[in-house]
């Protein structure tokens, strides 16, 4: 019995098996049943609990996990080259660039 157990939590959550079907239709018979019997917003909240306490025993590091997520979400802008900026610093790099070529 225990093989079979062992088995079935193989397969579980890989796509395309039986096992996988089993387990996410008892997941979303479980979800309906937790829209009928307590409703939309309270169930979100438990999914939302859920999840957090999925976060918090799951993540080792989650300041780290936090950046990172951060970072993948709003990602740093690369700052404007200083031609874009202002045209008048670009015009006396310029300048000061031609004087030296001349000078040399």
């Amino acid at each position: 019995m225990n093989e079979k157990w062992n088995a079935f939590a193989k397969n579980m959550l890989k796509i395309g098996t039986a096992e996988c079907a089993i387990f996410f239709a008892v997941m979303a018979m479980v979800l309906a049943l937790l829209f009928l019997i307590a409703g939309f917003w309270q169930t979100l909240l438990i999914l939302a609990l859920v999840l957090v306490g999925a976060f918090i025993g799951g993540v080792k590091d989650k300041k780290e996990w936090i950046r990172n997520t951060v970072n993948r979400l709003f990602p740093a802008k690369q700052a404007p080259a200083y031609r874009e900026k202002n045209e008048e610093i670009a015009k006396a790099v310029h300048e000061a660039l031609e004087k030296d070529k001349e000078e040399e």
